[in-house]
Order: structure tokens, then C-alpha cells, then sequence
């Protein structure tokens, strides 16, 4: 059977001439659950999104993904990235041939964005209206409770006040609006929620959101010991790295066409040596780019950029993962996996291809050992929240051997970076868990509390806010733009799809409450951070913001302190953006990249 190096991955042709691909899940096990359909609700604790194979199963998995169909209007697009089409079966899963090919029929791809789906027809991100006849009697009842007051009120009116009269009709009428109000939020969250859907669920019947995604199982590196934490590790954190296991990472992954247009297997060694050579002419090529989004994103909102990116960069494969907290990525209970350094951890095991590595050379012969353990050029980009990751991950790279990854470049877009471009909160320490009694006894009462009185409440009003109007997302999107001119309806989409997912309320609240913790191990602040990644040898750091970004104001006095205290960084304005310049403008974030690149 012809197969194709991509790397980290193998890919080849079924009998059915189907292109099928094997990720490489070293270190990684499954975990068996039910598959979860779509279901209304909070959908608060953990995430029901993965199924358990038994022992003899573990070593490679084949993963659930989508198979492209798309449109007419993006048939010439498609046969240009047809390598993206690759088919990913769960193991164990059971569904019809037939259903599935109905669903991928049902599926098209938006005119203006192509590798992006609209949320399927049964699914909705928000509150769907009462029927007429439950709105009516909701008004009706209402009006019936309130029927003593009204006939009081008529057969009194002559012998009250007039003022006494008004204050009455307005009691009575803050009390019929409360009543129907407090029933239609009651009838509206039984009969008619924003759905809530199980990752697994997705990846089952081919509805993830974009033709790039991918959802696999991965078990984060550690690399909490380069950050310059304390070694010894407590009892409390050894519990929460035994908690924190495999975890469903839902990612991006866009592989150069120009990598795989050959599916002869003697073309691919040429191509393969060609390829070594080029690289030993210009150490300075990239092999693979790795993208971190912001807070309130996920990894959609790199997919406008993500191929053109790749392309211009000549970069071998392009990917984004959906930080822990954010998209269709699995929400563990424990905080630790909410932490930067967890995620580095994911995206360093998603780039590892140790295992696909040797046994590319065991087929391509002896000539290519001596390409075994060479380092990889990388582009790191962190946007937002995410460049604090994009920072980690660089240092992780010079600093971990294993790794075999050099980050040649980090871009860093509108960079949320405290002591940089926001206030410090000043260094803090990780307390240590009290293994006194009463301690662990109020600690457990407090947890319960919590629970019952402010995470419930929290995923309440949080999903009524966000599902309870169609233009939440648009509205909120227009202040991160330059110009709210500029914002699509794609761009609104890529924003709401995360929506229903299963427990996405509480793993921001997760998250948040993380951040508050310092579950970080690290004892560098972000302003260390850079220091250290920009006097790395062979590294370029660059940073892009957009003069009108509202939310992380770099322009002006921050631009000018970063200019001073980091010399060898290289900023980039755009005029006239927001705070998401490579959404906003794709075609200018690729001209000034390419510029100063």
C-alpha cells in the first residue's frame, strides 16, 4: 500500500482509494465512555468525550475527524487541499454508512470561508423562542394570579386617592411582568435551551466545525521544569498529574499540498532528500508552525489564516489546538490542566513524531539516520492570552533536548503579556494543601457551598447571556475590531460554534478560577519570559499589534517601553485593526509578516 510522510503523520490509500491517516499517540491511552447526544442544560462538570479500548488497543489510534463536502462554489479549493480530506474512524464506534454519508450531504462549506461549516440544523447556539400558544398562556396565568388585585382594584378605585390608584396599577403590574417573566425563563430552559453536545459526539457523525479539525487523545509533556519551578513536588501535585491523564484535544491541522502531491513512494525519498538538502542550504527554513489563540477564542480562530500561513512560511504541516478551558478540548476537574504550561504541553506532544520518525528511516534506508535527532525549525505564534504559551513553548524548545525543536521564530499578536503590556500582579507562590482535619473539613464544606451557590448560578447567567440574544457574539466581536464594518457573519461563526459544546460554562469558570489559584508552577512573570526567549541564539521575535485595539492597548507608551527594554524584538503596526489583526485583515497580517520575516 503507497504511503506518505506528513509529518508526525503516515498517511495512505485505502482499497477504497480514500486517503487515511495514522497520528502517532505516543504515551497515550483511551478512555471508554458512552457517546453523548445532543442534550440541553448547564452541562457542567466533566466532559463525557471519550470512549475506553482495552489494553491490547493502545499504541496507535485512529481518529475521529471529518471527511470534506463541499460545495460547487468551493470545488477548485478543495481539489487543491484534497490532502486535508483524510478519513479518521473511532475505534469502537458504531455508526451507519448510510447516516453519515446523509450528514456529509447536508454539510456545506460557507462561500467565504472554506474550510469552515455552518452549525448543523438540529444544533443551536442559543434560546430558541416559546410557541405562541405557551407564550400565551403563560400571559393568561400570569394575569390569573394577579385577578384578586384587579377586581379589588376596579371596585375600590372610586374611593381611593388617585395617586393610590396609579401606586396600585403599578404593583400589579410589576407583579404580573415578574410571574410571566420568571415562568417563560423556566419553560424556556426546559422546553427550548441551547444545545449542548459531547465532542466525541461530533467527531462521531462527522460535525465538527471545520474540514482541519481533528480530535485526539493526548497526555500533556511536562515542562514545568524548565520554567524555573521548584523540583520537589508535593503530594497535591503528584494527585492532580495522575488526574490530569489523556485528555481529547480538538485541534486544527493544515498539511502543505506541495508536501504530499506525490503518492509514489519512490518520489517522496527524492522528494524527501531534496528537501534535507534545502534545509542544510538554509538553516533557517520552518518545518512546522504552531498558533496559540486568545482568551474567548479557540483554535478556529486561526483557520482564515492557517493555510496561507503555512504556504508563505513553506512550512511542511500548520496547526492549532483548542486550549483547555476553550472549544471542543475535553474540561478535566483538576485546575492543573488549565494552566499554560499544560497547554504548551499538548501542542509539544501534538508536534512529537518520534515514533513515525524511525520508522520512516527503517523504510527509506540508512542514508536518512543521520536525520535522526536533527532539529526542526518551528514558527510559534500566540495571540492575545495565548502568547504567554507561545513564550513557554519557545523556551521549552531550546531548553528540552527530547523535544528536537527549534523555535526559529515567534510572533507574538496583540500580546496580553503581564508586566508588558498589562499591570503586574507581582509574583505569587503555589500554598501548600493543610493535611489537617478540620482544614480538609471546612475545605469540603466550602467546595460544597461553592458548588450550590456560585458555580450553578455562574453557568446559569453566563449561558443566558451568551445564548440568550443571536448578536451577543457580534456585538462583543465589534469591539475587538478596528472597524465593525469589517466583520462577517464567518467571523461571528467561528466565535459561536465552541458555544455548544458539552461544559463549556464550567471550564471557564475552571479556568478563571486556575488563573486565581496559581496553579503555575512557573516563577517567571511574562516580562522574563521575554527577555529569555529574545536573547535565545538563532530566534527572531516579532511583535504585531493593531493601532486600535481596545482591549490590550499597546500603542503608544507600551509600544515605546517595549522598543527600550527589549531591543532585539521587532514591532509591527497595522493601522487601522483591532486587537485581531489576522482575522480582521488576512492579506496585511501576511504582507507585514512577510516583511519584517
Amino acid at each position: 500500500m503507497p504511503s506518505t510522510r506528513l509529518c508526525g503523520c503516515r498517511s495512505s490509500l485505502n482499497n477504497r482509494g480514500k486517503m487515511t491517516m495514522d497520528l502517532p499517540m505516543k504515551k497515550r491511552r483511551m478512555v471508554e465512555k458512552i457517546p453523548m447526544a445532543p442534550s440541553g442544560g448547564c452541562g457542567g462538570g466533566s466532559e463525557a468525550t471519550a470512549f475506553v479500548s482495552p489494553p491490547a488497543n493502545r499504541g496507535r489510534t485512529i481518529i475521529s475527524s471529518l471527511q470534506s463536502s463541499a460545495s460547487s462554489a468551493a470545488t477548485s479549493y478543495n481539489d487543491e487541499n484534497n490532502n486535508n480530506d483524510s478519513i479518521f474512524s473511532s475505534r469502537g464506534g458504531h455508526q451507519s454508512h448510510q447516516s453519515t454519508e446523509i450528514q456529509q450531504k447536508q454539510r456545506v462549506v460557507r462561500p467565504d470561508e472554506p474550510n469552515l461549516y455552518d452549525i448543523p440544523s438540529n444544533l443551536h447556539a442559543t434560546y430558541q423562542p416559546l410557541p405562541f400558544l405557551v407564550r400565551m398562556l403563560i400571559s393568561l396565568s400570569s394575569a390569573a394570579m394577579s385577578w384578586k388585585q384587579f377586581i379589588t382594584l376596579t371596585f375600590t378605585v372610586h374611593h381611593r386617592l388617585v395617586s393610590a390608584t396609579i401606586k396600585n396599577a403599578m404593583v400589579i403590574l410589576v407583579r404580573y411582568l415578574l410571574v410571566s417573566s420568571v415562568a417563560k425563563l423556566c419553560l424556556q430552559e426546559l422546553m427550548s435551551p441551547p444545545s449542548r453536545v459531547a465532542t466525541k459526539y461530533l467527531a462521531d457523525n462527522d460535525l465538527l466545525p471545520s474540514r482541519l479539525s481533528r480530535y485526539q487523545f493526548v497526555t500533556p509533556m511536562d515542562v514545568n521544569d524548565v520554567m524555573g519551578g521548584d523540583d520537589a513536588s508535593s503530594e497535591e501535585d503528584d494527585v492532580e498529574k495522575r488526574a490530569m491523564k489523556s485528555i481529547g484535544v480538538h485541534s486544527l491541522q493544515y498539511t502543505n499540498p506541495s508536501y504530499v502531491s506525490e503518492v509514489n513512494a519512490e518520489q517522496q525519498h527524492q522528494r524527501r532528500k531534496l528537501q534535507n538538502k534545502e534545509q542544510q542550504q538554509n538553516s533557517n527554513s520552518i518545518d512546522a508552525v504552531y498558533l496559540h489563540h486568545g482568551f474567548g477564542a479557540s483554535s478556529l480562530s486561526w483557520l482564515p489564516v492557517l493555510p496561507s500561513l503555512t504556504k508563505q512560511l513553506g512550512a511542511r504541516v500548520g496547526v492549532a489546538h483548542d486550549s483547555v478551558g476553550f472549544g471542543f478540548t475535553d474540561r478535566p476537574q483538576s485546575l492543573e490542566a488549565y494552566s499554560a504550561e499544560a497547554n504548551v504541553g499538548i501542542g509539544l506532544e501534538l508536534l512529537d513524531d518520534d515514533d513515525d520518525a524511525k520508522a520512516n528511516v527503517e523504510r527509506s534506508g540508512e542514508n536518512e539516520k543521520s536525520e535522526i535527532g536533527k532539529e526542526r525549525n518551528i514558527a510559534i505564534f500566540g495571540h492575545s492570552m495565548g502568547a504567554k504559551a507561545a513564550l513557554i513553548m519557545a523556551l521549552a524548545c531550546s531548553k528540552r533536548e527530547d523535544v528536537r525543536l527549534n523555535p526559529s521564530l515567534v510572533v507574538l499578536v496583540a500580546p496580553a503579556l503581564e508586566g508588558v503590556s498589562l499591570p503586574s500582579r507581582g509574583s505569587s507562590t503555589k500554598k501548600k494543601a493543610s493535611n489537617n482535619k478540620i482544614s480538609q473539613l471546612l475545605r469540603s464544606i466550602w467546595v460544597t457551598w461553592r458548588k450550590i451557590f456560585l458555580d450553578y448560578p455562574f453557568r446559569y447567567g453566563l449561558r443566558r447571556l451568551v445564548g440568550g440574544s443571536p448578536n451577543f457574539w457580534r456585538k462583543g466581536l465589534a469591539s475587538a475590531w478596528g472597524d465593525p464594518k469589517r466583520l462577517s457573519d464567518s467571523d461571528v461563526l467561528r466565535f459561536q460554534w465552541p458555544s455548544i459544546g458539552m461544559g463549556w460554562e464550567q471550564g471557564l469558570l475552571n479556568l478563571v478560577r486556575s488563573k486565581l489559584s496559581s496553579s503555575s508552577k512557573s516563577v517567571l512573570d511574562d516580562g522574563e519570559l521575554l527577555q529569555q526567549v529574545s536573547s535565545l541564539p538563532n530566534t527572531k521575535v516579532v511583535i504585531i499589534y493593531g493601532s486600535r485595539d481596545r482591549i490590550v492597548r499597546f500603542e503608544g507608551s507600551v509600544a515605546e517601553k517595549v522598543k527600550k527594554e527589549f531591543p532585539t524584538v521587532h514591532i509591527v503596526r497595522m493601522e487601522g485593526l483591532g486587537h485581531d489583526p489576522y482575522e480582521e485583515d488576512v492579506d496585511g497580517f501576511l504582507r507585514e509578516l512577510k516583511a519584517v520575516v
